[in-house]
């Protein structure tokens, strides 16, 4: 259990630069921004998703600090691994990386994705078109979340975490 205390912490710290950077230049980068922004369309809309038929129209989802703390966490240990996971530092997950940015909510989830050559609008296409992905984005129970993008060896890791209502 020390052992995933120390490599989660080793992860968070990592990213410590970028989040500074981040908090003084506005929070969100364009490519964040940019995420949040074609999710809420596409829930705005009301979307068909491959083999589960028309979706609901849903209401936006509420940008958060902490939600994105904790996809900036694991889309740096997707890059800095060059792993497509949802599985951690540490063994981390989605839930425990939440709760350690201060995220607490009855449901909580992520989705990622890690490529070259595809931009943030891409990104949403892709997962759009992916039954799971697409089934989880426009999730009606989901009302806050937070975007990280973050540049590695192997492309771009695009990771957003979702919730609930805050409990």
């Amino acid at each position: 259990m020390q052992r995933v205390k120390v490599t989660f912490l080793a992860g968070v710290l990592a990213a410590l630069p970028f989040l500074n950077a981040q908090a003084q230049g506005g929070g969100r980068s364009s490519a964040e921004a940019q995420l949040l922004a074609g999710l809420n369309q596409a829930r705005a809309q009301g979307v068909v998703c491959p083999g589960l038929g028309r979706r609901p129209v849903a209401g936006p989802l509420s940008a958060s600090v902490s939600h994105a703390l904790a996809a900036r966490t694991q889309a740096g240990y997707m890059s800095s691994s060059g792993r497509i996971t949802h599985t951690g530092a540490g063994g981390s997950t989605p839930r425990i990386r939440a709760a350690s940015t201060g995220v607490q909510a009855v449901s909580v989830t992520e989705i990622i994705y890690l490529g070259a050559g595809v931009g943030p609008q891409g990104v949403v296409r892709w997962w759009l078109n992916s039954p799971v992905h697409c089934s989880v984005l426009t999730d009606a129970r989901y009302t806050h979340a937070g975007a990280s993008a973050v540049q590695g060896s192997r492309g771009t890791a695009y990771v957003v975490v979702l919730s609930s209502r805050p409990r």
